[in-house]
């Protein structure tokens, strides 16, 4: 019945593309934004450029402009992802979002996996696979891209929720000077400068945000600085090379998770333990690294890179962790009109300390190891024409993980593992015309599992994990005529061995076990059409299928974590003058499983927003930003729990009350 339901939806979709009239000879835009900036740069694609190269792959992929979010609060992923269908990115407090694609790192209550993050195309994960995307400045965002699960093989990742790109600006993809200054409800206040210039062979580009907040919910107080950079020299014709700097000064306090009652009744409501022992999260780290790209004779293009991330985790919850590591890798890719080869190495040390919490402060030394992580990955895709307008994509990823752990306490508990996959993958990309592509492919993928999965107390040594593998196949269209665009995706992921993560105690890190067999299947459907000459219409709907296959403890059920469906749905007036208005609804219309056991679900909700600008002239933009306008009460995101009938249920966090945001941003 799953499948049949979903085939049915699925087929709608494709019946609506193909009834949609003749398609325009142009190319192939997505998005109803502008192209914007082309750029000649080798080490920096414009969007223009970087939308031509992500639409050659057989499957759904995004590209995102800046002006998707620029004249609104763009202060989390969940703000600059929130048009992309197939991404679930709900915020937990302050800028921390729990991200998933495609049923990623579902259940992870805490960092970041199952997707690969990168800015500019080098890796902001740590080498162990997990990752922190508040690092991310989004207003430094000249685009973002997203490739959905085996699309993800441009950058050789080859995991289920695939990779999200975001791509910064130089001197030619945004020039001159911004200065923005914002604020708002919760005593919010953020201040951006960025600033750019081109020397004819050489250009640079800086910029720096500093943002604070008080947030809706006591003890959820931010303070966070960012620095990002880069600096590019173009040799000749066929040679460039590039830097990039960034520097992040994160303090976030944490609120915590409380029952289902109070996130609905008394959304405020904040453990005491959370403020008594101070709970909070607060990083630091510094990341730099070079791009270095020539034109060969042949046609192709070669580049090449190094890089190395810095970064501190000074984390009070129910213990204090505190961690110091260092990562550093290179990158090597030789790609061209119709095939991409490439190697990634990269490694990790990281010095993971915990102490008894006395007040946010360290006490007793509990816990204090040394973990290392290596990473070998080689990727290659190989496009073949057909004849025609048809296309055979063939490619394949294979790695090599290595996990080392040395437990300076208990050297007893010292363990290493290695890991080891092979994730080919097949593909169709048929385009009779400029504006319509349609697309299937089957990717295999897989993930070992990081050093918060395999080190569980009491467990001496590793927790015996597999890897998790899954098995995807996928179709759909993009299509763009005058007035309409549509990009649609049905896609079923096979998966064996599943990381799946269950709450063991109020804020305290997960436990972690495979699942024997899952499935994830889903539809994913963005949508556009211009109403009239300024008005115009975007849905993003996402259907999220996900469920146990024959499990010997939860039979059939529903995996917990994601809402069947997710609605956004927006009206855009542009009027000539400079102004605009969008109101927009999330909508979440079946309440999620809250537990594998699924004996308790979180809620439904619709959340009314409103944003609007205007351009005023001289290079100055104003915009206001309304969110939650109706003041709904709702459960924004939640931890997982095994079963909540013999479970602690404290694991949910509200969404933010009524809220307006407004700003200035003036470019010379």
């Amino acid at each position: 019945m799953r499948i049949a339901k979903l085939c049915a939806i699925g087929a709608g979709a494709l019946c609506l593309m193909n009834g949609s009239g003749a398609l325009a000879r142009q190319d192939l835009q997505l998005t109803v934004y502008p192209l914007g900036y082309y750029s000649d740069s080798l080490t920096a694609p414009g969007y223009a450029e970087a939308r031509s190269a992500v639409f050659k792959t057989p499957g759904n992929v995004s590209v995102i402009p800046a002006k998707a979010f620029q004249q609104t609060r763009a202060q989390t992923m969940k703000d600059v992802l929130a048009t992309v269908p197939g991404i679930l990115a709900q915020p937990r407090y302050g800028e921390e979002v729990r991200l998933s694609i495609r049923g990623s790192g579902l259940s992870r209550g805490f960092h970041l996996r199952g997707i690969t993050l990168l800015q500019d195309g080098v890796p902001i994960n740590l080498a162990d696979g997990s990752g922190d995307f508040q690092e991310i400045d989004p207003l430094i965002a000249q685009h973002l891209e997203v490739y959905r699960g085996g699309n993800a093989l441009r950058y050789g990742a080859a995991s289920l929720g695939g990779a999200v790109n975001i791509v910064t600006p130089t001197a030619t993809t945004r020039p001159g000077t911004i200065l923005r200054m914002e604020g708002g409800s919760f005593g919010t206040l953020r201040l951006h400068a960025s600033a750019a210039e081109d020397f004819g062979d050489s250009d640079a580009f800086v910029a720096a945000t500093r943002s604070l907040s008080d947030n809706f919910r006591p003890q959820s107080r931010q303070n966070n600085l960012r620095f990002s950079g880069n600096i590019g020299h173009k040799f000749n014709d066929s040679a460039e090379t590039r830097f990039y700097m960034g520097w992040s000064d994160l303090e976030q306090e944490v609120p915590g998770t409380i029952s289902r009652f109070d996130a609905l009744h008394h959304p405020e409501t904040v453990p005491v333990i959370n403020i008594t022992n101070r709970y909070a999260r607060d990083i630091r780290s510094v990341r730099v690294s070079n791009k270095t790209a020539f034109c060969l004779d042949s046609g192709l293009t070669a580049t090449a890179g190094v890089y190395a991330n810095r970064k501190s985790l000074y984390h009070p919850i129910f213990q204090v962790i505190d961690q110091d590591s260092l990562d550093l890798g290179g990158f090597a890719r030789i790609e061209g009109e119709r095939m991409v080869l490439g190697v990634n190495v990269s490694g990790n040390r990281n010095d993971a300390k915990r102490f008894v919490n006395n007040g946010g402060k360290r006490g007793a030394l509990t816990a204090d190891s040394d973990q290392k992580a290596k990473n070998l990955e080689l990727y290659a895709e190989r496009r073949f024409p057909l004849g025609g307008d048809l296309s055979f994509i063939a490619g394949t990823q294979a790695f090599l993980s290595w996990r080392d752990y040395d437990d300076r306490l208990t050297p007893a508990a010292s363990d290493d593992a290695l890991y080891r996959a092979f994730n080919p993958k097949i593909g169709l990309l048929y385009s009779p015309h400029d504006g319509l592509q349609i697309f299937g492919n089957i990717a295999r993928s897989a993930e070992p599992p990081t050093f918060g999965e395999l080190v569980q107390a009491p467990v001496v040594g590793f927790v015996p994990l597999d890897e998790q593998k899954a098995v995807t196949a996928e179709i759909g269209t993009r299509a763009r005529q005058e007035k309409f665009a549509l990009e649609a995706a049905l896609y079923r992921a096979w998966v064996r061995d599943e990381l799946l993560q269950f709450t063991t105690g109020p804020g305290i890190p997960a436990s972690t076990y495979n699942a024997d067999k899952t499935i994830h299947q889903g539809l994913e459907i963005g949508l556009g059409v211009d109403v009239t000459r300024r008005v115009r219409a975007n849905l993003s709907y996402t259907l999220n299928d996900f469920f146990f296959d024959g499990d010997a403890q939860y039979g059939d059920n529903d995996l917990a974590g994601a809402p069947p469906h997710q609605l956004r749905a927006a009206l855009r007036y542009e009027d000539p003058s400079g102004w605009f208005a969008e109101p927009n609804i999330e909508w979440v219309p079946q309440a999620p499983k809250v537990d594998y056991a699924n004996t308790l679900e979180a809620d439904e909700y619709a959340v009314l927003n409103l944003s609007a600008g205007a351009d005023i002239g001289r290079g100055m933009k104003v915009f206001l930003d309304g969110r939650n306008l109706l003041d709904r009460r709702y459960i924004a995101t939640f931890s997982t729990i095994g079963d909540a009938r013999t479970t602690n249920n404290n694991v949910f966090y509200p969404g933010d009350a009524r809220a307006v945001f407004a700003g200035i941003s003036v470019r010379f």
